[in-house]
This record gives C-alpha cells, sequence and structure tokens, in this order.
C-alpha cells in the first residue's frame, strides 16, 4: 500500500468543531433518537434506584490510668480496638434486639422464619461504617438506610448498645476486682489472727525475750569485728616490716636499706639525724671542691660527718628494733579482739537458741498484718472507684436524622442521564455521518458521482479467495476496456487504461496487474506501466539498471527498461527501481511521458498504467492525461465520498472525465453457471 502525508488526513474524519452544528442538524433525526432512547432507558432504571441515606455520630473516648497508650501508634491501636468492638457480634446482637422491640427488621422474612441470627448480624454490619476523625482519640460511625428515619433508628439502637456494653464491662471488671480483693483480705485476716495466736502461746510458754537485747549484742559483734579488721591489718603491716627488715640485716648495706623502710625513714630521730648528715656531707662536699683533704677545715667536717653517721646508724637500729615490738604489740592485739568476738558470738548463740521461736512469730504476724492492711487499702479505693464510675465514652455527636440522601441521589442520576443522552446523541450524529460518508455497495455510484460503473471486484482476505469471482469480474472490466478501444482508439496501436485512486489503499496497483492478466488471457500483448514514480511497486526489477526513470530522462532506451513475463507473470512491466524524490518525478513524467508512451504503442495491444493517487500528487492528472481509458477505483467502507468528489473535481479543472468507475471489496456475488457455482463455493 502507498501511502501520502496528506492523504492521511482525509482517510479520517475531519470535522471541525465549527461544522459540527450543522453535521447535527442534518443527523437530527438520528440525534433525536438515540437521545430519547437513552432517556427512555434511563426512566426504566432510575425508578428502580434506591437512594442511600447516611446517619452520623461521633464518639470520643477518654483514655487515662493504665489504659491510655503513650504515643501515637498506641492511640491508633487503641482506637482500632474500639472500633473493632463496635462492630462486633456482641453489640450488633443486642442492637438487633432493640431494633425489634421498635419494629425494625434488618433481614428478610425468610431469614426471620429461618432464625438466621448471622446473617442479620451480617447485613447490619455491612451498613454500620467506623472511621477515625483526624489525629483525635475520636471516631465517626455512619448507618445506611433507604430511609432516613431507619437509618437513625439503626445507628442509636448501635450506639446505646456499644455504650451499655462498653459501661456493663468496665463495671463487671471493677466488682470482679472487688470480689477477688475481699476475699484475699478475708483470707489474710484469718493468717493474721492465726499468727498473733500461735505468737501469744508461746510467749506464755517461753517467756518474753527483748528484742533489743539481740540487737545491742550484735551491734557489739559487729563493732568487735570491725575492730578485729583493723588489728589484722596492722598485725599484717607489722609482719610485712618485720620481713623486709630481716631482708634488710642479710644485706651488705644494712643501715641505707633500713632507712628505706617506712617505719624506719618516719622515726622522729631517725628523719632528724638523716637530715642533718644530709647538711653536713654537702658541706663536705663543697669545702672538697675548695681544699685539700689535709685541710684543717676539711678534717673538721670529715669528723663531724662521722660523728653524724654514727649517731644516725644508731638510730636506725634502734628505729630497726622497733619493728618488732610493734609487730608483737600487733599480735596480742589481735588474739584479744578475736576473743572478745568469739565470747560475744557465743552469747549471741546461746540467746538466738531461745528467741529463735519468738522472732519467726513476731516476723509471721509482722507479715500478715502487712497484707491485712495493703488488701483493705485496696478494698476501700475499688468500693471508692466502683461509686464514683464514669464511663471513658462520651457521645459527641448524637445521631442526626438525614435531610437528602447520599451521592448520587435520583436527581443526580436523571441529569447524568440527560448528560449521557446527549453526549451518545452527539456521537450517534457524528458517527453516522462518518459512515454516511464512506462508500457502500447500494449501487447508487452512477446517481451520485455521474460516471457509469465498470465493474465490482470481490474483497480479498487469503490468497485463493473467491479466485474465480475476482477473475469474472475482471474479465468483464476487460471487454468494457476492449469495446472502448474499437469505438475510441486506433486499432493498429495501443489502447492505454489509466487507474488511479483518490486516495492511497484502495487497491488500483492490484486491479492494474489483474487487468493486465486478463488482456493476457483474451490474447493480446499487454505491457503494466507503474507511473508512480514515488513510491514504485518495484515488481520485475531484476537486474537491469535501465527503468522507466532513465527512459523519461533520455539515458535508456524503453526496450532496455522492460522486463518481460516471468515467473508467473505474463505481462511485461515498466517501472522505476527507486523513488524519484518531490517535483523531480513530475518534471520527468512532464517532458518525457508522451515521447515513450508514443514509442510503446506500437510494440503492444494494450498497456495498463498504474498512477498514483489523484489527491496525493499531480503526476495522476499527468498520467491520466495520455490515457485512452480513464478508471477510478474506490474501495466498499474505505473510500469517502467527498474524497471522489475531490479527485473528479482535480480532473475535471484539467478537462478530464473518468470514463468509469470501479468498486472493489464489493460484497460476494455468486458466480454465473453451474460448474462456477461450484468452484466458487470450494473457494
Amino acid at each position: 500500500m502507498r501511502h501520502s502525508g496528506n492523504s492521511q488526513n482525509r482517510n479520517g474524519f475531519d470535522l471541525a468543531l465549527i461544522d459540527l452544528l450543522p453535521v447535527l442538524w442534518q443527523r437530527r433525526g438520528t440525534v433525536a433518537l438515540v437521545f430519547a432512547a437513552v432517556l427512555v432507558m434511563a426512566a426504566l432504571i432510575i425508578p428502580r434506584w434506591v437512594p442511600t441515606y447516611h446517619s452520623v455520630v461521633e464518639i470520643g473516648f477518654v483514655t487515662d490510668g493504665d489504659d491510655a497508650p503513650l504515643d501515637g501508634i498506641g492511640i491508633a491501636q487503641h482506637l482500632e480496638t474500639r472500633m473493632a468492638e463496635l462492630r462486633g457480634n456482641e453489640v450488633l446482637a443486642t442492637a438487633l434486639s432493640v431494633l425489634r422491640g421498635d419494629g425494625v427488621e434488618i433481614a428478610s422474612e425468610g431469614a426471620k422464619r429461618e432464625g438466621d441470627e448471622d446473617r442479620a448480624i451480617g447485613i447490619l454490619r455491612s451498613r454500620i461504617d467506623v472511621a477515625r476523625v483526624g489525629n483525635a482519640s475520636v471516631i465517626e460511625v455512619r448507618a445506611s438506610d433507604a430511609d432516613p428515619l431507619q437509618s437513625q433508628k439503626i445507628l442509636s439502637a448501635v450506639i446505646d448498645s456499644y455504650l451499655w456494653q462498653r459501661e456493663n464491662a468496665r463495671k463487671q471488671g471493677l466488682r470482679a476486682r472487688l470480689s477477688e480483693t475481699s476475699d484475699q483480705l478475708l483470707a489474710a485476716n484469718l493468717r493474721l489472727e492465726t499468727a498473733e495466736t500461735a505468737l501469744a502461746d508461746w510467749q506464755q510458754a517461753a517467756g518474753f525475750v527483748e528484742g533489743d537485747e539481740s540487737r545491742l549484742m550484735l551491734d557489739r559483734i559487729y563493732e568487735l569485728n570491725a575492730a578485729l579488721e583493723l588489728a589484722r591489718r596492722d598485725m599484717e603491716h607489722a609482719r610485712l616490716m618485720a620481713e623486709a627488715k630481716v631482708d634488710a640485716n642479710t644485706n651488705a648495706q644494712s643501715v641505707d636499706a633500713l632507712l628505706a623502710l617506712p617505719p624506719v625513714a618516719n622515726h622522729e630521730m631517725v628523719r632528724k639525724l638523716a637530715g642533718q648528715y644530709d647538711d653536713v656531707r654537702r658541706h663536705h662536699a663543697a669545702l672538697d671542691q675548695r681544699y685539700g683533704p689535709k685541710h684543717p677545715a676539711m678534717i673538721a667536717v670529715t669528723g663531724e660527718l662521722e660523728t653524724v653517721r654514727r649517731h644516725l646508724d644508731e638510730a636506725v637500729m634502734l628505729a630497726a628494733r622497733q619493728i618488732e615490738l610493734d609487730l608483737q604489740q600487733a599480735q596480742k592485739q589481735y588474739e584479744v579482739i578475736r576473743n572478745q568476738r568469739d565470747a560475744w558470738q557465743i552469747k549471741l548463740s546461746a540467746r538466738h537458741d531461745r528467741a529463735q521461736g519468738q522472732a519467726f512469730l513476731l516476723r509471721a504476724v509482722e507479715l500478715a498484718r502487712s497484707e491485712a492492711d495493703m488488701l483493705g487499702r485496696q478494698e476501700q479505693e475499688l468500693r471508692i472507684g466502683l461509686a464514683a464510675f464514669q464511663a471513658d465514652v462520651m457521645v459527641i455527636q448524637a445521631a442526626t436524622l438525614p435531610e437528602a440522601a447520599e451521592f448520587p441521589a435520583r436527581r443526580d442520576l436523571w441529569m447524568a442521564a440527560v448528560l449521557v443522552a446527549l453526549f451518545a446523541a452527539i456521537v450517534a450524529g457524528m458517527l453516522r455521518h462518518y459512515f454516511d460518508q464512506a462508500i457502500h455497495d447500494n449501487g447508487d455510484l452512477e446517481d451520485q458521482f455521474g460516471i457509469p460503473l465498470f465493474a465490482r471486484t470481490p474483497q480479498i482476505d487469503a490468497p485463493g479467495a473467491n479466485a474465480v469471482l475476482m477473475e469474472e469480474a475482471v474479465g468483464h472490466l476487460a471487454v468494457l476496456i476492449n469495446i472502448l478501444a474499437r469505438t475510441r482508439g486506433d486499432v493498429d496501436r495501443a489502447h492505454v487504461t489509466c487507474i488511479g485512486s483518490a486516495v492511497p489503499g484502495e487497491g488500483k496497483s492490484r486491479l492494474a496487474r489483474d487487468l493486465a492478466t486478463g488482456f493476457v488471457a483474451a490474447g493480446m500483448k499487454t505491457l503494466l506501466l507503474d507511473g508512480d514514480l514515488r513510491h514504485p511497486a518495484g515488481w520485475g526489477t531484476g537486474l537491469k539498471m535501465a527503468d522507466l526513470t532513465t527512459v523519461l530522462t533520455g539515458d535508456a532506451m524503453a526496450g532496455d527498461a522492460i522486463h518481460h513475463g516471468e515467473n508467473g507473470v505474463s505481462f511485461d512491466y515498466i517501472g522505476a527501481r527507486a523513488p524519484v524524490p518531490g517535483s523531480l518525478a513530475t518534471g520527468v513524467l512532464q517532458t518525457g511521458l508522451a515521447d515513450v508512451l508514443d514509442h510503446l504503442r506500437g510494440s503492444y495491444d494494450r498497456i495498463v498504467i498504474d498512477s498514483p493517487p489523484v489527491l496525493s500528487v499531480a503526476d495522476a492528472v499527468l498520467l491520466m492525461g495520455v490515457a485512452d481509458a480513464r478508471l477510478l477505483i474506490l474501495r466498499r467502507g474505505y473510500s469517502k465520498r467527498r474524497d471522489i468528489r475531490d479527485a473528479i473535481s482535480q480532473l475535471h479543472a484539467a478537462g478530464l472525465k473518468p470514463d468509469g468507475l470501479v468498486l472493489g471489496a464489493a460484497r460476494v456475488r455468486p458466480a454465473y453457471g453451474r460448474m462456477n457455482a461450484t468452484r466458487a463455493e470450494g473457494i
């Protein structure tokens, strides 16, 4: 199929907005019929529409105490749980009982007779919608029904049932906790009474034991343990010093080693003599740098240094002996404190054995009294809470009586029906106008265009389909053209038939080939000339370099560009090997077509020209002008009357008139003759 940019817009339904009103007025019968039909359908459907009324109530939740969520997610989960409870089976079953008491039935009579309570609850649940209002602890409850008053009754019954059930559940929880606490308090009082009786019996049998005495004895033992720990530390420190002294005595420099011990170094006399010794030694070192060893000053200082050193050694040895004395004293102190602690422990153990029974009974009485006091306080708090009970749900907005039905109401449906009817009427008018522009197989083509109809070719959907009918149609067309050739043309020269169309896709190229085949079947030497240089079909190009373009420009002879029949094609063919752009194609046809065609007329009996669409390019007018017979092909259901009239007008402007019309893709008619009819049915 050949395409053209201009022809694409012509094939579509090109209708400007300004043309809409004239078109609708022209098709006013169709428009009125469709408009009325849609409104009649709406009149049959809309009365069956049952409007829906919504009654709305808002409920707020007060969350406090242990029931209070900590964050936004907790609040959302809290509300989801409450909304699920509101649409639960218990609430809805109670609401159904209330509604039946008011004469409102949710389920059908059949369900009522069968006792299908679950189905009634399901129907009621489907009419209840619960949603959260913003981020607050508030929910909105809607009830839907065809009756506004009944929707309000349904919602009121559900809300009342939920509030009663919620309050009853919370009170039951408080009552259960109060009953449990009272039972526990009674048991605790019995245990306290038993413990006090046992303590009184023991004291009467064993005598009363003062509790402070044990505490004082235990405090004394704790003090002795602390003193014993200090004595142990002192003894260990003295032992370490004694061991260090022994190690220092075994050393060659025992005095210096003993000076490193803290008890020796911290001794008052040792510290004083050590400071004096350091002063004299520094003075000795200073004089040693100034005088020699035999100087009188050096001799005096040296004697003083030895005297101080001797006194320091004596003080160190005295301090070292004190270490042993300290160790002995620490050991004695440790033994004394330990003996005192052991004596007190023996006394406490003896007293503990005597007072163990009383302590156990006192502890049991104390625990029982504490438990009884705690349970008494809990019981009092629960009684106060039950007396001052407040519900955690409050109705913010009571159930409203809906004044208007929810969208869509019947008025809305009627408005929509009018708009749909208007839209459908406009679409129907435009479609009717569109399809009325197409060519149909109704036999009035000659009256419409003033051109006789030469042939009707069938639709070819598959190779070989309707071959007999196509052969008959093309043969009929070939006979008519032969008659025209004998009456109009020169019998010694080839008769030229040009086949054109208004727009691409109407089947002119196939008809040209079939007509050429029909001429050959009649015993005529036939040439098929492809005049569409812009979009050549390219049949039988082979390997020849010459083509119609080179022949028209004078660069080759016509005989060199002709491709003789081969591969089942019985006619000769000449055409362009490649597309020729723009105005160049029109130029070569205008300058060389007449000469080439005059040359070819002497070599053939029939010449069939396949031209481009008339409305696409001017080449078709040139090709039609040199032809002896001009055929315009139409395609049923595809070609438009407007395009056909425009094409005929262009030919008339050039002084040309088509000799006949050929209707393609026509409805199949039975083949003539018994044999042909059988063949047609088998195709």
